[in-house]
């Protein structure tokens, strides 16, 4: 080969490595940044990039010059050269691609490792709850000195400590234990470049350090039912300073202490109904629901009474506590049984079957989102 040719592949290289660089160096196709292990994976992400611009350059380059360089001339009726096979070219383009990705394995275990290490901080343990079709999140108790704050009401008041919304304190290390009530899940938030899995009767991890206030969207990641378009449409990330994020905590154990003390009164009901994912699946206008894949909610109390009278399933009640009426019968048959009655124009199988178990929906939530139902009576 003569060296002007040799001259020529190399600037051209050069050019190509250059625009490779840039590329990978330039890119901004992710949300922002609001993790400490956010940067890693983009840089990772941008690495990938230019070695793929550089590749694709050098392929989409070479087969351009080939069409333009030993395209047929005109008048040309001969055959091409008898070429076969170019032993060095095949081992270079062999061995070029296997450092590749040999480099790439190397880089990405390295990144994986270290999003997936806690630091040498103790984090912020927060669990996470995925359902069909909405995520929620429990947070540790604050203290408590109080005599009356005994061990067993402290559990109790534990159950109440959740939001539908993700809060952090921002630049504090956080370790959320991911779980799902009913189906597969994925637990994906873009801006902190982490997904992981919620997988029934397991507990996942993922690890991260929140590091700009503000608000960003979580997402579910694995089909999950028919709702799951709109489960990565509600939940959102909310990074606060610690100060706000302090103040956050305790509105919500007071929330939850008055839940605990008092666990069946409509009003925790009508928390329950955010907590739970009803409003994914039922239009309330009390809590401005609006989804349409089950019945209408906002007169349940009036269809309830209807229902009964036509003789629609009721189950009894839960324990010698609960209303005794016959609507509240029907609403709370619907939720532990929903496929006893069917209401027109609904297909079966939509509600979740498991909220009879009193591991999944405790009793005390359970008669609360009743007395909270048999309040809605669409005024």
């Amino acid at each position: 080969m003569k060296l002007s040719r040799i001259a020529i592949f190399l600037i051209v290289g050069a050019v190509f490595v250059a625009i490779g660089i840039y590329v990978g160096a330039t890119v901004n196709v992710f949300p922002t940044a609001a993790s400490a292990e956010a940067s890693s994976v983009d840089r990772l992400f941008g690495f990938m990039l230019a070695i793929a611009t550089v590749v694709f350059l050098i392929v989409e380059g070479g087969i351009i010059y080939s069409i333009i360089r030993f395209r047929k001339r005109k008048g040309d009726e001969s055959d091409g050269a008898p070429i076969h096979g170019n032993t060095a070219l095949e081992i270079t383009w062999t061995t070029i691609p296997a450092i590749i990705v040999f480099v790439l394995s190397i880089y990405s275990y390295q990144v994986f490792v270290t999003t997936r290490t806690p630091g040498n901080d103790s984090p912020l343990q927060i669990g996470v709850m995925g359902a069909q079709f909405k995520w929620s999140f429990r947070y540790p108790l604050p203290p408590d000195d109080r005599p009356e704050v005994t061990d067993d009401l402290r559990d109790k008041i534990r159950g109440f400590m959740t939001s539908e919304d993700l809060y952090l304190p921002v630049n504090v290390p956080v370790q959320v234990n991911i779980e799902s009530q009913d189906v597969l899940h994925a637990f994906f938030v873009p801006a902190f470049r982490i997904k992981e899995d919620a997988i029934p009767g397991r507990v996942t991890t993922a690890f991260f350090t929140p590091t700009v206030v503000g608000e960003y969207p979580v997402k579910c990641a694995e089909l999950c039912g028919a709702g799951h378009g709109e489960m990565s449409l509600i939940n959102n990330v909310i990074i606060q300073e610690q100060a706000d994020y302090d103040r956050f905590i305790q509105d919500l154990y007071a929330r939850a202490y008055e839940a605990a003390t008092n666990p069946r009164l409509p009003e925790v009901g009508r928390q329950l109904f955010v907590q739970y994912p009803c409003g994914n699946c039922h239009a309330n206008n009390d809590l401005g629901t609006t989804a349409v894949l089950g019945p209408d909610l906002s007169d349940i109390a009036v269809q309830a009474e209807q229902f009964a009278a036509e003789g629609a399933y009721q189950a009894g009640p839960t324990d010698e506590d609960a209303t005794d009426s016959p609507a509240a019968n029907y609403i709370r048959g619907s939720i532990v049984n929903p496929n006893a009655h069917i209401v027109p124009g609904y297909p079966a199988n939509l509600m979740p079957q498991n909220y009879g178990d009193p591991n999944i929906m405790p009793r005390d939530h359970l008669e609360a989102l009743v007395n909270y139902l048999m309040t809605l009576h669409g005024e």
